[in-house]
């Protein structure tokens, strides 16, 4: 099935101007597409399954989610700034 991420806020890597929305797709074969959010039908169709905040600083990222785990902190390959919230589910069928 194929999870579908909605974020809104602070994102120079995927926003040229820095504030924006985006859709992110993920799908069943591990290969991601994403795109700015237009398509409020793909929100319409989305089983909610957790809201959560995302906080990149450099390479550490803190994830605070509705759902467990509640607080997590990762570490990722390369730098970046970001603060976004959003919603995470999987499409209605």
């Amino acid at each position: 099935m194929e999870k579908i991420f909605i974020e809104i806020g602070f994102d120079l890597d995927n926003n040229q101007f820095g504030f924006g929305r985006s859709i992110e797709i993920e799908f069943t074969d591990g290969t991601e597409e994403r795109f700015k959010f237009a398509d409020r039908s793909v929100s319409k169709s989305l089983k909610v399954k957790s809201h959560y905040l995302r906080i990149w600083l450099g390479k550490k990222v803190l994830v605070i989610d509705s759902a467990n785990p509640h607080f997590a902190f990762k570490k990722k390959n390369r730098n970046n700034f970001k603060f976004v919230i959003g919603k995470y589910g999987e499409k209605n069928d």
